[in-house]
């Protein structure tokens, strides 16, 4: 049974004495904090309202009305900052445009964040998933573990280095530390470039595409247990070139 969402609270809104008000404007424009922090204090009532307007029509149930209110309060700080009465325009009026528009963009951001680590937490799941079909299968258990481990701490570094690579950029301020990114995405293109054409097409859809291994299996026309054993196969093929690599270093 889902449970209901609580009521929005509202404030009682603050008044301000008819004089009064034109004074803190005159006065905010000039820079004063105090009168500034006045008109915030007395408009957040009206902020919250907007929050509970907009919250009573939503179509998304995932979101809190806490973050309406903090969206609406952004919008309403803003609309005090540039806020001119001498075009004649009344202050609610002009804010709750603003108000509306905060809490629009505040939400996309956040539902953008949230669509963002729900696919990070499938993606993780799934590589678990496929690093874990490979213990069972006789021998040593823990180098098993041991392998599984380094195929996980791979898929990491693949995953860094190929949002290094759209970036565009290494984001890196320590020389050292971006000299030895550079070379490490350097050496994983060459290695995932080198692999058999389906390896090579898993690895770079799922790493730099961020596609899951569903979407990876329709678009090749096979099925998803498929595409994890060729995942496992790929990464175990990378592991072996990183070793070998590093094994030619150290003999230079």
């Amino acid at each position: 049974m889902e449970r209901a969402s609580p009521a929005p609270r509202t404030r009682t809104p603050l008044l301000l004495p008819t004089l009064e008000e034109p004074a803190l404007w005159a006065a905010a424009r000039c820079g004063d904090a105090a009168a500034r922090s006045r008109l915030i204090e007395t408009y957040i009532p009206f902020a919250r309202i907007m929050a509970a307007k907009l919250y009573a029509a939503r179509i998304d149930y995932d979101i809190e009305f806490d973050d309406y209110v903090q969206y609406a309060t952004v919008g309403l700080i803003e609309s005090v900052d540039r806020f001119d009465p001498t075009y004649g325009n009344l202050f609610k009026t002009f804010a709750a445009h603003r108000i509306q528009g905060a809490v629009a963009n505040g939400l996309e951001q956040l539902s953008e964040k949230r669509v963002q680590v729900a696919t990070r937490r499938r993606l993780l799941a799934e590589r678990r998933d496929c690093a874990a079909a490979a213990l069972g299968g006789g021998g040593d258990l823990f180098q098993q573990l041991a392998d599984v481990a380094l195929s996980l701490a791979l898929g990491f570094t693949l995953e860094d280095a190929a949002a290094t690579l759209q970036a565009g950029a290494d984001t890196l301020t320590h020389p050292y530390g971006a000299l030895e990114m550079a070379q490490l995405r350097g050496r994983l293109q060459a290695l995932v470039a080198g692999l058999p054409q389906r390896e090579r097409l898993v690895i770079k859809s799922h790493y730099l595409n961020h596609l899951p291994f569903n979407q990876i299996a329709d678009s090749m026309g096979i099925t998803k247990g498929r595409v994890s054993q060729i995942h496992r196969s790929a990464l175990e093929q990378l592991r072996k070139s990183m070793h070998a690599m590093r094994a030619c270093d150290l003999a230079w």
